[in-house]
């Protein structure tokens, strides 16, 4: 399996460095050059409720190769027809795109991808990017869950996988 986060930000850097922790490779994504240049030196510092520094695979939209089987977007959805459209070339085949997005992006993200390659998810903590490489979570540890579905009917083949990643982190609610 293939994994990426695409919008690596705040809380794609700190859901990142749990999911490397636990020994899972995963692809830490975002525009912000520095930040991905902070993040590949010195690895992802999380601070506040929690405090370790975890090394990291980071890079930048351009350096992306080959075909992932699970995307995690956290990017603005206002962006999504650009960012979708350009993430399905990098999409397996049967690969989802997991979006932890504010509000309902799932619709328009199946209209590109199709439906059965879609899951939505929402997170129950928050984090703030303090420095390139540097992002606070503020949310007690306790607090570190994730709610995930589908709207298709049929199961995506890499759902258990979607959720085995994300409980790197903390419980999953299906």
């Amino acid at each position: 399996m293939r994994a990426a986060i695409y919008g690596a930000g705040s809380l794609g850097t700190i859901l990142g460095a749990f999911i490397s922790k636990s020994g899972t490779e995963i692809d830490l994504i975002n525009r912000n050059q520095a930040h991905v240049q902070a993040l590949r030196q010195n690895g992802a510092k999380v601070c506040g409720t929690l405090n370790f520094t975890q090394k990291v695979n980071a890079l930048t939209p351009d350096q992306m190769e080959g075909k992932y089987d699970i995307i995690i977007l956290l990017t603005k959805q206002q962006f999504n027809e650009q960012v979708v459209t350009f993430l399905k070339d990098f999409l397996a085949e049967d690969g989802v795109i997991v979006t932890l997005q504010n509000g309902l992006p799932e619709y328009k993200i199946a209209q590109i991808v199709g439906e059965n390659r879609v899951l939505g998810c929402t997170v129950a903590w928050g984090a703030t990017m303090l420095e390139p490489g540097v992002c606070e979570l503020t949310s007690e540890p306790d607090s570190l869950t994730f709610s995930l579905g589908s709207i298709s009917k049929t199961r995506n083949a890499h759902f258990e996988e979607v959720k085995a990643l994300l409980e790197k982190m903390g419980p999953v609610e299906v």
